[in-house]
């Protein structure tokens, strides 16, 4: 038969009847669902590099050591915030008339000019505060060229040269490519392709599993088409031209359900949004999920047509029996060994990476190959301490689904254990400390702002509604008075200024009050009553450091343990009156902090303070924010593939939660018969659905269990092996995992139900 003979009469048979119809339509539906997931996980990166790109499109091409008329421009860049927006802002200045703009700008702006993003000079018409940040004259709004997405908020404003420093290096263009990727830590180097691969495992089962769907009508068929006379390899080409159309018919349809899922996200993502164009994965990688999904079914479809004997008079597929085999637990049990061998011998560094490597392969592995013996050994388990027909029928049917359902257990076991791996070494990518930040937190009083500044505020130039503390800190440099400097910093601050923007107020709070940083008493050379002096740096040669000694320095009433929980404001050794400390280290101080707290909720009123404080700012170094806002830049990537992570979990446990139902719906239909007969001698409907509840259980729950007792293990090698990294048990989300295998567990049986109601039928037991 030729080929569009074999297509067109495949076509026939798998819609002609409503059974071939239905495992049809079944197929399509779950090829479709896998290439969306697969086009989903495709164009996640390329989101990332699109975005970058971009922002390196518009990056000023800096050059170390250039003087100014080796440039063309001068440029340099800040993050404001507005109403917990952030805002771009650019300060721009040309230094030849033939200064190229950068991408989605026609011109340059002038001094007193500036080009906006369409959101922000929309926002610029409404919003009084922000126009009195940004008073400049709009001459125009950035193109899409140079936004990072169509909601971003950015601002290029014009400045005269003069506005920068003399030795400010200058730009020769736009386009500065970065020349490395930031390196992901160590950690989520390894998580991350096992993190994928996790996620990718319980969609091939699905593939499997939905390929194998409808296998005794479907022999039956081949049975009746030898009978008519097609040979051995007919029958075999018909089977995988069907279900390759189907995977056809289900990866275009999963194309077409993508594109529309990527034009809603890209309108409702956060933050800056982004194009179409940058949700979309890259055409090769597109066509090879749309074109390699269904070759893969259909090569899945002939490898398991290799067990079947097709005969004119019947079908005999040679399956293997699965047993419980000690020897399948090996690679699980030598794994955990090697783990719990690394935490006792607390081996670090080098000596600690082959090890735990081979322990996390091992591991993994053995997760997969034990699968089967899990499933066995939970329905024998069910065997000998259940009680009642429904618990016996349910470990019967488990013990008979091992087979089908040990692929989705194993997926499941290594899918949870790397998930909860991946989410405990999420801490590592933050790039601050979050905990020495949420001890500031508790520190200071509530909506506190902290910021460099490059002045200290004249008097009354913060006294605005809702500023209920002002405290200026200055960082001077100290050493021994009379013998030369020697590396030692220390803050200069006035305890009642500080104690107006704490939770609690300084203790012992005076005009010679002197607060010690806490740490080593006897290091701490403030406390150690030597003479001290300020010192200043004058210059630096081939032969060193010079600096020039300011005045001395007198440490008043030292005060201990009064300063816990300020770490992150750099105090150095310790806090000294400002009285005491010589004008002249106060004024060319390099580094100062100011600390404004805001009682006021009012967001206008809270703009305007911010804007006050940037006004004592200058260049780049315009930030203004709060505790809570550094905390949550700190967290800011760790958070994003936590919320990565999770997404992909839940994916993946839908998956799988699908997979299992296809793989145990097509034994219950292959098994109505006896199912029927179940009913026609008095068991319950509840009954069928209380077995149906405790076989998926059974075949589910093992596998996410042994996964998250596996997660711990691992969790602790890795942190003994990173040289100490402080990892702790995601206790919480392994048991929002737990919960969502029972959930998955559950909505399984409700999948299977209608299948059920159909296989209940008595009418079945009538032979035709």
């Amino acid at each position: 038969m030729k080929l569009a003979g074999i297509v067109g009469l495949t076509a026939q048979l798998a819609v002609g009847g409503p059974r071939s119809r239905k495992r049809f339509i079944l197929t399509a539906i779950v090829m479709a669902v896998a290439s969306v997931f697969l086009l989903i996980g495709s164009a996640a990166l390329p989101l990332s590099e699109a975005q970058r790109d971009r922002e390196a499109d518009r990056s000023p091409t800096l050059k170390r050591g250039a003087v100014r008329s080796d440039g063309t421009l001068l440029t340099r860049s800040w993050t404001d915030v507005y109403l917990d927006r952030e805002l771009s802002v650019n300060e721009v200045a040309p230094i030849r008339s033939d200064a190229p703009p950068p991408p989605g700008l026609e011109r340059l702006p002038r001094p007193g000019e500036i080009v906006v993003s369409p959101e922000v000079e929309a926002a610029l018409r409404t919003d009084e505060p922000l126009r009195e940040r940004y008073p400049q004259s709009i001459i125009g709004t950035v193109g899409d060229a140079g936004l990072i997405g169509p909601r971003e908020w950015t601002v290029w404003i014009g400045v005269a040269t003069d506005a920068f420093p003399v030795d400010y290096f200058p730009a020769s263009g736009w386009g500065a490519k970065p020349e490395d990727r930031p390196p992901l830590p160590g950690g989520l180097r390894l998580a991350v392709p096992v993190g994928l691969a996790a996620l990718l495992l319980p969609l091939l089962a699905l593939v499997v599993n939905a390929v194998r769907w409808g296998s005794p009508e479907r022999d039956r068929r081949l049975a009746a088409l030898r009978l008519s006379g097609m040979s051995a390899v007919e029958v075999r080409v018909i089977t995988a031209v069907e279900i390759g159309m189907a995977a056809v018919v289900g990866s275009l349809g999963g194309g077409v359900a993508f594109l529309a899922l990527a034009a809603a996200v890209a309108a409702r993502l956060p933050g800056a949004g982004a194009f179409l164009t940058d949700v979309l994965p890259p055409i090769p990688a597109a066509a090879a999920i749309v074109v390699g999904l269904p070759v893969f079914a259909t090569a899945t479809a002939v490898i398991a047509l290799r067990r079947v004997v097709v005969n004119p008079i019947g079908v005999v597929r040679r399956s293997a029996v699965v047993r419980s085999g000690r020897w399948q637990l090996v690679p699980l049990a030598v794994g955990l060994l090697t783990a719990c061998w690394l935490v006792a011998t607390e081996r670090t560094g080098d000596a600690a990476v082959v090890p735990f490597f081979l322990a996390a392969a091992l591991i993994m592995i053995g997760l997969l190959v034990s699968a089967p013996t899990l499933c066995l050994g939970v329905a024998s388990l069910m065997l000998r301490l259940g009680r009642g027909p429904a618990v016996f029928l349910a470990a019967r049917r488990a013990q008979a689904s091992a087979a089908t359902s040990a692929r989705v257990v194993g997926v499941v076991a290594l899918l949870v254990c790397a998930s909860g791996w991946f989410l405990a070494v999420l801490p590592l990518a933050d790039g601050g400390n979050p905990a020495s930040l949420t001890q500031l937190q508790q520190r200071l009083a509530p909506h506190t702002f902290l910021a460099s500044v490059e002045r200290a505020p004249r008097p009354g130039e913060l006294n605005l509604p809702g500023v209920t503390g002002v405290a200026h800190l200055v960082d001077v440099e100290l050493g021994g008075s009379g013998e030369g400097y020697s590396s030692f910093n220390a803050t200069a601050g006035d305890c009642t200024e500080l104690s107006s923007v704490l939770r609690s107020p300084l203790p012992a709070c005076g005009p010679g009050s002197t607060y010690l940083a806490p740490g080593d008493r006897e290091g701490n050379r403030l406390g150690t009553g030597e003479s001290l002096a300020a010192y200043q740096f004058k210059s630096e040669s081939p032969d060193g450091i010079e600096y020039v000694e300011l005045g001395p320095v007198r440490p008043g009433k030292l005060i201990h343990n009064a300063l816990d929980g300020l770490d992150d404001l750099a105090i150095g050794a310790g806090i000294v009156p400002v009285s005491h400390i010589p004008q002249q280290a106060l004024q060319d101080a390099s580094a100062q902090q100011l600390l404004v707290t805001v009682s006021s909720s009012d967001p206008i009123v809270v703009e305007r303070v911010r804007t006050a404080i940037e006004g004592l700012q200058e260049g780049s170094q315009r930030r203004v924010r709060d505790v809570e806002t550094l905390i949550r830049d700190a967290q800011s990537v760790s958070r994003t593939y936590r919320q990565l992570a999770l997404a992909g979990l839940v994916l993946a446990f839908v998956v799988s939660t699908l997979s299992l139902t296809v793989a145990l719906l097509d034994r219950l239909l292959e098994e109505r018969r006896g199912i029927a007969a179940l009913r026609a001698q008095g068991v319950t409907v509840r009954s069928l659905r209380l077995i149906l509840l405790g076989q998926t259980a059974a075949n589910l729950l093992p596998g996410a269990l042994a996964g998250m007792v596996c997660a711990i293990p691992m969790i602790e090698a890795f942190s003994t092996a990173s040289d100490g990294s402080e990892l702790t048990v995601p206790w919480l989300q392994l048991a929002a995992i737990a919960s969502g295998c029972a959930v998955a567990v559950l909505g399984a049986v409700l999948l299977m139900l209608p299948a059920l109601r159909e296989a209940i039928d008595t009418r079945l037991l009538v032979v035709d």
